[in-house]
């Protein structure tokens, strides 16, 4: 989470608000429908991405994330 925080630049509280369980988002996400982070099962369990494709999708997302 903190290389995340890093890459977009906001705290991890904005990144779960706006991505991470953003409906528009989380079904393409979830590692459970064939995505690439591990939402964890429980709080202060810890959450695993795959860098390489987390980075690939907020690329090709910036638009839909950071634009209102």
């Amino acid at each position: 989470m903190k290389d995340l925080e890093k890459r977009v630049g906001k705290e991890w509280r904005w990144i779960k608000d706006n991505i991470l369980y953003s409906p528009r988002f989380k079904k393409i996400l979830d590692v459970n429908n064939g995505g690439f982070v591990y939402y964890p099962e429980g709080r202060g369990k810890n959450w695993s991405f795959h860098a390489s494709k987390m980075a690939q999708f907020l690329d090709d997302n910036f638009h839909l994330i950071f634009g209102r």
